[in-house]
């Protein structure tokens, strides 16, 4: 039998960039909050505090509920349970502005940006979630 190795190089080469590609289509933040399965929407015509730049809102879904910020027309969700307590009692409060701080830690995060720590002990951000927009409804899923 006859190998070509032509064929065998180029094989070893596809094998060898989809295991490089495929690991970085991963989009999921690894957070240390448990999960807890997310998939509901939000209307912005009854939902109107959202259509200003810089507010946000809270739902009661998720592991300790989800904040969704309006950052300029861009929408994040993220959970609010404080990924350095991990406690039901210890959630960022955002109060309706641009940035959550934890009770218990003193954790503060930007929700204009995702959910990333402006100051800790926290090290870790906010978990994020997906949000797709159609029309003027909000899709919030994990």
């Amino acid at each position: 039998m006859h190998l070509n190795w032509g064929h065998i190089a180029r094989f070893s080469f596809l094998v060898f960039v989809l295991m490089i590609v495929i690991p970085a289509c991963e989009d999921d933040f690894n957070s240390s909050i448990p999960y807890s399965p997310v998939n509901f929407r939000v209307n912005l015509i009854n939902n109107n505090h959202l259509n200003v730049d810089g507010n946000s809102l809270l739902f009661p879904y998720g592991y300790g509920g989800v904040v969704v910020t309006n950052a300029g027309g861009t929408f994040y969700a993220n959970d609010v349970t404080c990924p350095y307590e991990i406690d039901f009692q210890c959630k960022a409060e955002a109060n309706g502005g641009p940035i959550a701080t934890c009770p218990c830690c003193g954790s503060t995060y930007n929700l204009l940006d995702g959910g990333s720590v402006i100051k800790g002990p926290s090290s870790e951000p906010l978990k994020p979630y997906r949000v797709s927009q159609a029309g003027s409804t909000l899709i919030v899923t994990n």
